[in-house]
């Protein structure tokens, strides 16, 4: 725990955040009204409802990562000489809850999220697990987290601007928002997905810090792959899936594997019996046809 501890400290030092607020959030609703999503429904409906199936939708509270998290704090942060559990906020939630790289939060708040998240993993009170997963459901990944933050590809997104694929002959965003409307390339490409699926300071080799951006460039990109992680994990019927499906889902995770599988009747002797059992001799080939190891994330 200490090593791995020590490992993200020095990711955290190779990329300070860039912060936009002058005054430090206290509570987690001045954290994130800056980057508040909730104008994107009324035009974008499909879309939303499709986020809200996917696991960036659940960045926050998906029960695996609650979980994680409450053993990482009472038994990694807290049980550290060398950690506090205001780093939480440079280790985990520059990528579960973008938003509080552009926004300074106070170390008072960093150590209320962390309470809310043992809470959430542990409280025997219902309705105090809930109100927890509640508070923290408002930092999961929405639609500026993606289409501002991380949007522009030198890491420096203008303010009131919304970065998109496509072209827009008239920014639909200004007049009632006042958000400029950007044309961004980046966001096709899998480098734009590495934003939160590498984390690894510059140079230092997957031995060290595997991550699933470094899986998908050693063992696909480097074999003869060319697809981008958007061409797998974005594709729907009408065009970008925003549902990003993966490995838990079970059709999906079934295109990305190859499974050969052929049995045979057979007999062994129960030795301690003195029986001839009844048994089957199994072959199985299993080829990953992904653009990265399974499982991953």
């Amino acid at each position: 725990m200490r090593l791995f501890i020590t490992l993200v400290l020095l990711i955290v030092a190779a990329a300070v955040p860039q912060m936009v607020s002058a005054e430090p959030a206290k509570t987690i609703d001045e954290l994130v009204a800056p980057y508040d999503s909730s104008n994107c429904t009324e035009c974008h409906e499909e879309v939303h409802e499709n986020w809200a199936k996917s696991w960036h939708a659940q960045s926050m509270t998906d029960s695996r990562v609650i979980r994680t998290w409450r053993t990482f704090i009472l038994s990694g942060l807290d049980k550290s000489p060398q950690a506090k559990r205001r780093d939480l906020k440079d280790i985990c939630l520059p990528c579960h809850a973008p938003v509080t790289k552009k926004v300074e939060m106070s170390d008072e708040l960093t150590v209320q999220i962390t309470d809310l998240i043992v809470t959430a993993a542990e409280d025997k009170d219902t309705a105090k697990k809930e109100a927890a997963l509640k508070e923290l459901s408002k930092l999961n990944i929405g639609c500026l987290e993606c289409h501002n933050i991380e949007g522009a590809a030198d890491g420096k997104p203008l303010p009131n601007t919304i970065y998109g694929p496509g072209d827009a002959d008239e920014p639909p965003h200004k007049e009632e928002f006042g958000y400029d409307t950007v044309k961004s390339d980046f966001l096709k490409t899998s480098k734009f997905c590495g934003t939160c699926h590498h984390g690894c300071p510059p140079d230092m080799p997957s031995s060290i810090c595997p991550t699933l951006y470094t899986s998908y460039e050693e063992a696909y990109l480097a074999h003869g792959g060319d697809k981008t992680c958007q061409q797998c994990h974005m594709q729907g019927e009408d065009g970008a899936s925003h549902r990003f499906p993966g490995i838990y889902e079970k059709d999906f995770a079934a295109t990305g594997v190859d499974i050969k599988l052929s049995a045979s009747p057979s007999e062994y002797v129960d030795h301690l019996a003195n029986k001839l059992m009844p048994a089957v001799v199994m072959n199985v080939q299993l080829k990953n046809t992904s653009g990265h190891g399974i499982p991953h994330g």
